[in-house]
């Protein structure tokens, strides 16, 4: 049997583009499933040029990225005197997020609140350096931006990444030491849906929670970066996540409800998805025999400034 020889580290860039030195100690992500870099490549074969020979010359390497799927089981800040933001805090970064960290974990738990945010340079500076070891090769992903979503159900909970990044040729280095991070997994508790008309709640069983991170590649003056260019943010329910035909039908017919999830772990860590304002995105359904079948999506709007979503890890002390 082989064994994985592969790491993952992450952390927040101070300037966009320069390298943060992520370190297994502090910075490490554990990925669930394989893992595999891109190099997408955009060449100029140069079609159209009258050459010598009266035909195309050798292709021109204009730009290369980098490229990584991540998949990670959501895990707390550590228990008691743990750290200050959770393991997939770069990740929340480099999509547009900002943080604010309460609490000394002795006297009060400590908590990291994410909201997204609309501050221009912020947008702009949201990077986060990733390096990706496989096999005695040490891919760094340098300025990186990246899409953020969550998979939620009552076993587990899920965030996947696509982290885009403009290209670094390898290196040759060893594998890292690394120990499994302290931080616990979470498994959802409960996930309700306060509808705006009658304030009634619907317990749902899973949904999946999308930031809506738009990235863009830009090749501007000769600097090739990636930034995030707009957020969308949305909520899908699938049918079968509803206790029955009625509640989901009431959901659907709403003009809007409220939305908050929570999951715990076993040592007593909180972490909570809240939303104020949830609106159907779909005016069409599919039915069979008078059942909804196909998961509806839901945008999340915003009531009073950036406040579409809020995501919040609580500590314990």
């Amino acid at each position: 049997m082989l064994t994985r020889n592969k790491v993952l580290l992450s952390k927040v860039e101070g300037t966009k583009g320069v390298d943060s030195a992520p370190v297994p100690a502090s910075d490490l992500i554990m990925p669930n499933g394989e893992l595999q870099i891109s190099l997408p490549t955009e060449k100029d074969t140069g079609e159209g040029d009258i050459k010598g020979t009266f035909g195309p010359g050798d292709s021109v390497t204009l730009k290369q990225t980098l490229g990584l799927e991540i998949s990670s089981r959501v895990r707390g800040l550590g228990g008691v005197g743990g750290a200050l933001t959770p393991d997939i805090h770069a990740l929340l970064i480099a999509s547009g997020h900002a943080v604010t960290l309460a609490g000394d974990g002795a006297a009060t738990p400590r908590t990291a609140t994410y909201k997204p945010t609309s501050v221009a340079a912020t947008i702009e500076n949201a990077a986060a350096t990733t390096y990706f070891y496989e096999d005695g090769l040490l891919y760094k992903l340098l300025g990186g931006v990246n899409t953020l979503s969550f998979e939620a159900a009552m076993a587990v909970l899920m965030a996947k990444a696509s982290i885009q990044a403009g290209y670094v040729a390898p290196s040759v280095i060893a594998l890292p030491a690394w120990s499994a991070p302290d931080g616990e997994i979470f498994r959802m508790t409960s996930a309700l849906c306060a509808i705006t008309e009658d304030g009634s709640a619907i317990n749902i069983g899973s949904f999946t929670f999308d930031c809506g991170v738009d990235v863009q590649e830009n090749y501007e003056t000769g600097s090739h970066f990636f930034e995030i260019a707009n957020r969308n943010p949305t909520l899908v329910i699938d049918p079968k996540a509803v206790a029955t035909v009625a509640d989901f039908t009431a959901l659907t017919n709403s003009t809007g409800f409220a939305f908050i999830a929570t999951f715990t772990n076993s040592v007593g860590e909180t972490l909570v998805f809240s939303a104020p304002n949830a609106q159907l995105n779909e005016i069409s359904s599919a039915d069979r025999a008078g059942r909804i079948t196909r998961q509806k999506t839901f945008s999340l709007k915003e009531t009073t400034g950036d406040d579409q979503y809020t995501i919040k890890w609580t500590g314990v002390i």
